[in-house]
């Protein structure tokens, strides 16, 4: 069982051992692992789960970084996705909406999130 499947969410990202992780819901559509390959998170599976883990030899702030757009633009597309407290910082926060909202004014696009049920909200 998948963190996202133990906290009723579509995604769960998350630093262990120094790597960083974004597990997915059990049966996750297609289209969400893509998000998060586009994302530049790196797809990996077993015999039994999927998973991505951000790319070794980031550093610190560029791991927060990632992390954060990550859950911004999977929540502005549906997905119920929450980021662990290791990764949050509120400059980076910040900053990463500023950077957002910048990109959305000159036309860039959220991918919609493809029709599924909703999923439980959690608080962290």
């Amino acid at each position: 069982m998948s963190l996202a499947d133990e906290y009723g969410t579509d995604v769960e990202i998350y630093r262990r051992d120094g790597t960083v992780y974004a597990d997915t819901r059990t049966g996750a559509p297609e289209q969400l692992l893509t998000h998060l390959d586009d994302l530049g998170f790196i797809r990996k599976a077993s015999s039994i789960y999927t998973w991505h883990e951000l790319p070794e030899g980031l550093s610190h702030a560029e791991t927060h970084r990632r992390s954060l757009r990550a859950v911004l633009l999977l929540t502005a597309a549906g997905y119920d996705a929450n980021i662990s407290h290791n990764l949050y910082d509120k400059a980076t926060h910040s900053a990463v909406v500023a950077q957002l909202k910048s990109r959305t004014a000159k036309g860039a696009q959220v991918p919609p999130r493809a029709a599924s049920s909703p999923s439980s909200r959690r608080s962290r």
